[in-house]
């Protein structure tokens, strides 16, 4: 049965499904039928009730116990869009619901390895700045970035996170068994780094959320100076959609009420001796395990929230 005004403990805020994705006439075939941030949720949890909001991606899924889930669509613009029109809209009751995001992220090798996952403490924005030409003559190793904070920004471009709830999560996280694969141990064995070759693990770091997707050792690098700079703790994972969703919450007073969970799917970098393209070419991209362990994660945080709702 529908209720056509349901009331949520905890909405869980994936970016994509299949209907998300658009391959092109000549995509590989192995491209057909990769999971999708949904697809664990789907098969796991009894969304028997259904409700469209006009504005949002995709429809609100969600069972009779309280727990909802949507895609909100790939980049900062469809999920604050997205969760706009949820936060706005009569059709749906938010007003004592928590947001959870599950999905996937890269990661640098000196602070995460695939499988891991990652609770963010701090969303900071990776377009709302300066960058330089490459004929600037400004020189890294001069001490000169090839990027700058915004001049003549209004505020700065991070959302701190709650650090209570932050904690809980962590809190549960750290019980949780994450999965490993024997591909991605030998592949983790190609870089250098320590931290690079430990199974899966649970993190805490800020997200640095972009609108494209990114890889190469300058750009890492630049992700870490852009977190230190705004003063939010170590880039520890990036991915596309986190700062539009913090961003639309914060906007509705509802930031305190906000995660972020996500699963390292892939160094954000190439191993020593391998360009950039080189590197997304080596089947580095391990969806299936990142998927499932941000999955265990999140849903093990989701249980614990909708218990805390109801006693």
């Amino acid at each position: 049965m529908n209720n056509p005004s349901p009331s949520l403990d905890v909405l869980v805020l994936p970016a994509f499904a299949a209907e998300d994705f658009r391959l092109p006439d000549d995509h590989d075939e192995s491209a057909e039928g990769l999971p999708t941030e949904l697809d664990y949720w789907l098969e796991s949890y009894d969304f028997a009730n259904e409700i469209r909001v006009p504005g949002a991606n995709a429809p609100v899924w969600y069972t009779d116990d309280g727990v909802g889930i949507t895609p909100t669509g790939m980049g900062k613009t469809a999920a604050a869009t997205t969760v706009t029109a949820l936060l706005a809209s009569p059709d749906i009751d938010l007003s004592e619901a928590y947001f959870v995001t599950a999905g996937v992220a890269g990661a640098p090798p000196s602070v995460a390895t695939v499988g891991s996952v990652f609770v963010a403490d701090a969303v900071v924005d990776w377009d709302l700045k300066h960058r330089w030409a490459d004929d600037d003559g400004r020189k890294e190793g001069d001490g000169a970035s090839p990027i700058d904070l915004l001049k003549y920004r209004p505020h700065d471009y991070v959302h701190r996170l709650d650090e209570d709830l932050v904690a809980t999560a962590v809190e549960v996280a750290e019980e949780v068994e994450l999965a490993d694969a024997e591909e991605a141990t030998e592949y983790r064995e190609r870089y250098a780094e320590e931290t690079a070759h430990e199974s899966p693990f649970v993190g805490v770091g800020a997200t640095v959320c972009g609108d494209e997707f990114w890889h190469g050792t300058p750009l890492s690098e630049q992700a870490a100076w852009l977190v230190e700079q705004y003063d939010a703790g170590v880039y520890a994972t990036s991915e596309m959609e986190d700062f539009g969703t913090a961003t639309a919450l914060a906007n509705f007073g509802k930031l305190d009420r906000y995660l972020s969970v996500r699963g390292v799917v892939n160094f954000d970098q190439p191993a020593p001796g391998r360009s950039a393209s080189e590197s997304l070419a080596d089947g580095g991209l391990f969806l299936d395990l990142g998927l499932e362990n941000a999955f265990r994660v999140a849903s093990a945080v989701v249980n614990r929230l909708v218990g805390e709702c109801s006693e």
